[in-house]
């Protein structure tokens, strides 16, 4: 046992329980839901997997109350009693309470009322005035009555009473995030007369009292219950000004175990990437807020903000500036981070690099969230105790990219002997070339992670090793996995071939470019926004052609908007719905995708740079076919597409070795 970090694992009372660490897993929206809007047992093996993990408290994502509001999960009726019921007996295999979210979206709702063409309830605000944003649609919502606004207060009682029921250990009201609470706390959204009004924050709190009481009394003494309080980030929602007036009163209630804070919207382009903060934004950033209400109340204050390792937690601790450290995208990536740095394996932590692409980028595709690198995460019930192979074999992996390196880690934790071929001098593959635009440094943890793990695990790792047929066969290998990735693809465009067009990864491998420089994209990933930048950097003027409806259409959206914003503020020229016809000597001719009769010539181009994807390399797994007995090919090798997918396949191939 290691002394380490000796705050975040110091004895910690929070009510009636004793924290195993002060690490802790805040609610988020991890979409595993069912057609009923229920949490599934896969969910309940996902917070299990965390508290396993040595996290001192979890809990559930956001639950509506009411069926006025949209949620991810629906505590509307006891149906979902049994479900918490299952989520409480798997998590309380450990000693770790669990609570529940409870929230009501009100006039954030009928956005996705409109998307759902469910008119079927009524989206509800304490006023009738939409959200004055205009990155989404301004939908106008219905007006409660007194009457109405007291069915729902006592919706939240009635729903904490269903927690209690499900054997779950409290519950957390939502009050920031642009939801009800905090459309009933400022004057944007709460222009009432009736006792729910008033002129000051304090004077339109009366919904929340009412709503905390309720939720109390529905509780008992014995449960928690805490509150998320937020800086919304936006002029028609709560700030931290507002928190800060808040959070005395609250405590002055006598009703709370603790404060939660938080930050930004989901639903505000201005806001959100603070919400869910991606490598653009520094360890620890947001560390003030929580230490500002910290300094008003007793009660014990959670704190957030991309806090990514043990030390930085420790040190946030130290300084005072929050009792309990939220973790969540780190316990996506690594569910063990607590019980690893408990125990002095800080090394063998997998860390979040921020990347944002299979936590935000799959909840924005409402498919359940999973990690990077790191494929247990979503499927923990198959795979988070996988054991020990029935029989040894010996395992011949070939590429030392994302998929060969988790295929080669998860083989030999599972006991194989493995051996793993690079042709170059480092493992990584893509990851090497994805880590060198600005801002991104952070994908190297990615490297780094197998480069400390395979040793320990006892991979023969050959690196300068080419693999060829011969090679491969001379090892008498019982199983070979093909991970040999892919090469830059190259579309049938007339001209593509010439002497002026080269790749991203030519770019970003150092090749020259000339002052005029179209980018043409035709994934909406990353390599053709990013290498923009590199470019641009270097004085160039450049211009990004998609077809896509926009730019960089399959970033997830906190990367993308800061990526953007640095694209304008850089000068590069967006060009989306545009197809390219023909590349010249020094021009390109475009289209408009919708309209092909609307044409334009970009004239004095000097180089084009094809951010395209890639093509299977794949000639040594079609080489091998039928003389090896179990032959596999994964990743890129066996269709180029993304680091996550081809993690996943790695380690589901590794699994049933």
């Amino acid at each position: 046992m290691t002394q380490q970090f000796p705050l975040l694992f110091a004895p910690f009372r929070l009510g009636k329980h004793d924290l195993q660490s002060r690490i802790v897993v805040t609610g988020h929206a991890a979409q595993f839901y069912d057609e009923q809007k229920l949490p599934t047992e896969d969910y309940a093996y996902y917070l299990r997997e965390r508290a396993k993990g040595g996290a001192g408290m979890v809990t559930l994502g956001s639950c509506g109350v009411h069926p006025t509001s949209t949620s991810y999960f629906i505590n509307q009726n006891d149906r979902i009693i049994p479900r918490y019921q299952v989520i409480a007996d798997l998590v309380h295999q450990f000693p770790v309470p669990v609570l529940a979210q409870l929230s009501h979206n009100g006039r954030r709702s009928g956005v996705q009322q409109r998307e759902m063409l469910d008119g079927d309830w009524l989206s509800v605000a304490p006023s009738a005035v939409p959200t004055p944003a205009f990155s989404y649609v301004q939908a106008m919502p219905h007006e409660m009555s007194t009457a109405e606004v007291e069915e729902i207060v006592a919706a939240f009682g009635t729903a904490a009473g269903r927690v209690r029921d499900g054997g779950l250990d409290g519950a957390e009201l939502v009050v920031g995030y642009g939801a009800l609470v905090s459309q009933f706390l400022h004057d944007q959204s709460n222009r009432r007369t009736d006792r729910y009004g008033g002129a000051t924050t304090e004077e339109r709190m009366t919904f929340l009292y009412e709503v905390l009481r309720a939720m109390r009394a529905a509780l008992g003494p014995d449960l928690l219950l805490g509150v998320r309080i937020s800086d919304d980030l936006v002029g028609y929602s709560i700030d931290y000004e507002d928190s800060k007036t808040m959070a005395p009163l609250l405590e002055a209630t006598g009703l709370l175990d603790y404060i939660n804070v938080w930050l930004g919207l989901a639903s505000e382009k201005a806001s959100f990437r603070a919400h869910w903060p991606p490598y653009y934004h520094a360890p620890g950033e947001f560390a003030e807020r929580p230490a500002g209400i910290k300094q008003l109340v007793s009660l014990p204050v959670i704190g957030i903000g991309r806090i990514n390792t043990p030390a930085l937690a420790e040190r946030m601790l130290a300084e005072g500036k929050m009792d309990l450290v939220g973790m969540v995208r780190e316990l996506i990536a690594d569910p063990h981070l607590p019980n690893k740095a408990r125990e002095g394996r800080v090394d063998d932590i997998r860390m979040c690099i921020a990347c944002v692409q299979s936590c935000v980028g799959r909840q924005n595709l409402a498919l359940p969230i999973t990690c990077i690198y790191n494929p247990v995460t979503g499927h923990e019930k198959q795979w988070a105790d996988p054991g020990l192979a029935p029989v040894k074999k010996k395992v011949v992996v070939v590429g030392g990219g994302p998929a060969g390196m988790e295929a080669a880690r998860v083989a030999a934790e599972r006991g194989h002997q493995v051996v793993l071929f690079e042709a170059s001098d480092r493992l990584g593959g893509e990851v090497k070339l994805a880590m060198l635009p600005p801002m991104r440094e952070s994908f190297e943890e990615i490297i780094k992670f197998f480069e400390r793990q395979l040793p320990q695990l006892g991979v023969e790792v050959r690196l300068y090793t080419e693999a060829t047929v011969e090679k491969v066969l001379a090892e008498r290998a019982d199983a070979v996995i093909v991970a040999t990735g892919a090469t830059p693809y190259v579309p049938d465009i007339p001209g593509a071939q010439g002497a002026n067009v080269i790749t991203s990864n030519d770019v970003l491998t150092g090749a020259r470019t000339g002052q005029h420089v179209v980018i043409i994209d035709t994934q909406g990933t990353p390599p053709g926004c990013v290498v923009a930048e590199v470019l641009a950097d270097q004085g160039k003027r450049v211009e990004i052609v998609t077809g896509l409806n926009w730019v960089g259409s399959d970033i997830p959206g906190p990367v993308w908007h800061h990526l953007y914003e640095r694209l304008l503020g850089k000068g590069v020229v967006m060009s989306p719905m545009t197809g390219v016809s023909q590349i010249g000597e020094d021009f390109v001719d475009v289209y408009h995708v919708v309209n092909t009769s609307v044409a334009r010539t970009i004239q004095s181009v000097d180089t084009v740079v094809m951010a395209a994807g890639g093509q299977a390399n794949d000639g040594l797994y079609n080489s091998l076919a039928g003389r090896v007995d179990e032959l596999y090919v994964i990743g890129d090798s066996a269709q180029p597409r993304n680091i996550e997918m081809a993690t996943y396949q790695a380690h589901k191939v590794a699994v049933e070795l």
